[in-house]
């Protein structure tokens, strides 16, 4: 059957891409209601619940590119469903996309209900920090952040499948994905959401976006070549 593992795979990446985009929801929820004189920096609160994103990812086994990028060209022991690498990785990304699109444009509609709210304003000031200029310095700077971003997935992704505790699984989710949204690192599902929801469709965010996938990409690459050397 042509279209079976074809909607297995692109059902599970929307429901992975909704989950980030829950993450990414969470964060802006701190970001907006949390006092900015609060005993603890309420970034670093949006940091700690962000990771229930790939938390959920992880625990219903759902299809996220960016932790499947890393071994998908070597880890024969993956379930494509039938489908080469290649085009199981671009249904993820697809699907993905969907799930965090359908998130960020029901949050735009919230938004709009109150443009000067400080949800509102915390929902664009989210968006517009993940845009990107077209300067050397900028594009190098997204492709920089977004390849670390991916290191620190892949490293999340690992260290849940390793550990055998489920406190450990939660610590090694929580501590990278949690240091990699307060450092500003870029995540490409994450950005899909960012700019769904602040409704920022410019050329700048789509070609920031499209470098975040290239970096998210050879960051989990990268990092995953060398768990393979280290084991060899």
């Amino acid at each position: 059957d042509f279209l079976k593992p074809r909607l297995n795979v692109i059902f599970y990446a929307i429901l992975a891409g909704a989950s980030i985009a829950f993450g990414g929801f969470l964060f802006i929820l701190s970001s907006a209601f949390i006092p900015n004189d609060f005993w603890v920096d309420k970034k670093l609160i949006g940091a700690l619940l962000f990771p229930v994103g790939l938390l959920l990812v992880l625990y219903f086994k759902m299809n996220l590119y960016t932790g499947k990028i890393g071994p998908a060209f070597r880890n024969p022991n993956l379930d494509k469903k039938g489908l080469n690498t290649f085009e199981w990785l671009f249904w993820i990304l697809i699907g993905n996309a969907i799930g965090a699109f359908l998130v960020g444009f029901a949050v735009y509609g919230l938004s709009m209900i109150d443009s000067t709210s400080s949800f509102s304003k915390a929902v664009v000031a989210t968006g517009t920090s993940r845009n990107m200029e077209f300067t050397a310095e900028a594009i190098f700077g997204m492709i920089f952040k977004s390849m670390l971003c991916g290191i620190l997935v892949y490293a999340s992704v690992y260290l849940f499948g390793k550990l055998q505790s489920q406190f450990g699984k939660v610590l090694g989710v929580v501590i990278p994905i949690s240091f990699f949204v307060y450092a500003g690192f870029q995540h490409c599902v994450a950005n899909m959401f960012y700019l769904a929801a602040s409704g920022q469709w410019n050329a700048n965010f789509l070609v920031g976006l499209l470098l975040c996938i290239l970096g998210n990409s050879v960051g989990a690459i990268l990092i995953d070549l060398f768990v393979k050397y280290q084991k060899n």
